[in-house]
């Protein structure tokens, strides 16, 4: 980790004995009490009260402050909200810490208990919320939420949906349709079609939209879409936009209720149904996801971000999202990785405004002007958001090392935003405004990720400076593996000065693309990158393993090891140009190189591999975990 490091666990145990008496130790534990004075016998209860006892130390005695968690779980509601007045101070950060080897869980789901049998395998008890329940976990593992048993293909569009272009969230006038058709017989309207929730997925995106009405007509259910993001949704080019012709999964619907490990939240009864799965409710752990995010870390602006803070040894489990909110419709309409529209536009040209009708979606825990803070060694585990980890904006020397991620609806990391292309930006004012610098995300272990939002990548980066990922172990993905930079050849505006000197490196990344496999790569990258390097990396899989997208340029792409990939090298436009691609080995001949003058020199074709020969093999012996994190396996 760069910047600061714990010393060894009987030194932070002797200083806080001596340092008790200036308060710059604090203690918090799930059976304390807020009234308590925060020390190891009387410790808080509370993450938040732990934060404001720091912040009334002042200014002035704020060296070595530490903040130890008790292992146990710790209920939240909302995110935890850190701003500037809770940073270290003179380069000393403030540490919350896990105590000894105990494990605190900052859980922002509720349980849920009184579980009757309501008829058959399905169970019902109460459950207090105004929102659709998106996620469920059941003794640890995620439920799915109520869908039949296969895709249904709609029968065409229903009606028009008319923008004026006056609309706060729209950037032209244009008209789309306002909704689908469904065969009746095979799609009934439902009784709560607020609830209702429609999929489509294309090669390199996924819509995910609400519903707002079902009725019957004739031999027809018609489902009129929640809007705007209806329209935002149909009018997407590039294959990207609602195929009224095409197959949905068609979910959460008390109806669709059919199958064992699926659950229906009934907002008008405050019932929760679950069809078993063998569990004994009676005894099981059910937790609900409720609170959205569980830690935030705002800045007011570049010259007053939050700084010095650790994280370290916490883990971070069951919070809520409940998807993008636009004029009170709900989606996910997705361009790519992690970039959402949530304006309009007749053309659905993302380039066309330079990137300023996409966001991102929220982040369990997020950063926007925040310098030199760290994850280390925590767990982030059953998750709701589009992203565990999001340094949104302006997030400089900032690490995530040495984290596992596990049973994720979104991506593990992601650095950096789409409205980085320019200085010009619709959410972030001119003071706030900046692209993430020297940040690192490394030593991480990534398991089932983006279970929910398949289109993203277990890590990604947009206009990024100076970011390193290196030694994380990926494996099973459903779209991509890692993703760095934004900005297509064909855009039709100059490529971003931002990016430069990105490297990813020595990452053991396998099987990816898993669901979406006609497109992306298990390192994909995109724009004109300066200083950029892709080196020592280990990937194996069955589609395209280097992926330099259109109008890639800058990348020196050396030393890694591609093994059974559809193609290990993919440069398919020659407006990709100046890469430097050399002593890459393969046991696989296939490439795609159009790129305008790369030359692919002195590849390394070991057609019996695996076993490799000693220097590829040196190269896959150190990719992904370095030493000190092999334990995360």
């Amino acid at each position: 980790m760069r910047g600061f490091l714990l010393p060894p666990l009987a030194l932070l145990l002797a200083a806080a004995a001596t340092r008790g008496a200036d308060r710059s130790v604090f203690y918090v534990s799930p059976a304390g009490s807020d009234a308590n004075a925060g020390t190891l016998a009387a410790p808080f209860r509370t993450l938040g009260r732990a934060r404001d006892a720091v912040r009334g130390l002042g200014r002035d005695a704020r060296d070595e402050v530490e903040v130890r968690l008790r292992g146990g779980i710790y209920p939240l509601l909302a995110p935890v909200e850190f701003g500037p007045e809770d940073s270290g101070r003179d380069g000393h950060p403030v540490r919350y810490l896990a105590y000894a080897d105990e494990v605190p869980v900052l859980s922002g789901g509720v349980v849920v208990t009184g579980w009757v049998r309501d008829h058959g395998e399905i169970y019902r008890a109460p459950l207090e919320r105004s929102t659709k329940l998106r996620a469920l976990f059941v003794d640890g593992r995620r439920a799915a939420m109520a869908q039949g048993p296969k895709p249904l293909r709609a029968a065409g569009a229903w009606g028009e949906f008319v923008v004026r272009g006056g609309e706060p969230w729209a950037e032209t006038p244009g008209t789309t349709l306002a909704g689908l058709r469904f065969p009746a017989a095979e799609l009934p309207p439902c009784a709560d079609p607020s609830s209702v929730e429609l999929v489509q997925a294309h090669s390199f995106n996924q819509l995910i939209l609400g519903v707002r009405e079902m009725r019957r007509e004739g031999g027809q259910t018609i489902v009129e879409l929640q809007q705007p993001y209806g329209a935002i949704a149909a009018a997407l080019p590039w294959g990207c936009g609602i195929d009224p012709r095409g197959a949905f999964v068609v979910r959460n619907a008390r109806e669709l209720l059919q199958a064992p490990g699926q659950f229906y939240f009934d907002r008008r009864r405050g019932l929760l149904y679950y069809y078993r799965d063998g569990e004994d409710l009676a005894r099981a752990n059910v937790v609900a996801p409720a609170s959205p995010g569980l830690i935030r870390l705002r800045g007011r602006s570049n010259a007053d971000r939050v700084h010095d803070l650790e994280f370290r040894g916490i883990a971070f489990a069951y919070d809520d999202w409940q998807l993008m909110d636009l004029e009170g419709s709900r989606g996910f309409v997705g361009v790519q990785s992690l970039g959402l529209y949530d304006r309009f536009r007749a053309d659905g040209s993302h380039h066309a405004d330079r990137y300023q009708g996409l966001d991102l979606p929220q982040g369990t825990v997020e950063l926007r002007n925040c310098e030199r803070i760290a994850f280390v060694r925590c767990r982030f585990e059953h998750l709701g958001s589009g992203s565990a980890v999001s340094l949104v904006n302006d997030a400089r020397s900032s690490d995530v090392e040495g984290n596992i991620f596990y049973d994720l609806a979104g991506n593990a990391v992601n650095v950096g935003h789409p409205q980085h292309y320019d200085e010009h930006s619709a959410l972030f004012p001119p003071a706030a405004w900046g692209p993430c610098e020297n940040d690192a995300v490394r030593d991480n272990l990534i398991r089932r990720c983006c279970l929910d939002f398949e289109q993203e990548e277990a890590i990604s980066a947009f206009f990024t400076r100076g970011l390193v990922v290196a030694h994380n172990d990926i494996q099973g993905t459903p779209y991509g593996g890692i993703a760095v930079g934004w900005w297509w050849g064909n855009a039709g505006i100059p490529p971003s000065r931002v990016p430069r000197d990105n490297v990813i490196a020595d990452n053991r990344v396998v099987d990816t693309q898993e669901v979406l496999g006609e497109d992306g790569g298990s390192i994909y990258v995109l724009g004109v990158q300066p200083g950029g390097r892709i080196t020592g990396n280990y990937l194996r899989g069955h589609t395209r393993l280097i992926y330099p997208d259109d109008g890639s340029a800058g990348w020196t792409i050396r030393g890694n090891v591609a093994e059974d990939g559809l193609l290990w090298f993919h440069a398919w436009v020659d407006r990709i140009h100046d890469l430097r691609v050399q002593d890459n080995y393969t046991n696989t001949p296939e490439a795609l190189n159009r790129a305008a003058g790369v030359a692919l020199r002195d590849t390394h074709f070991e057609g019996r591999a695996p076993p490799w020969s000693p220097p590829a093999q040196a190269i896959v012996d150190a990719a992904g975990l370095e030493p000190a994190y092999s334990d995360l396996r």
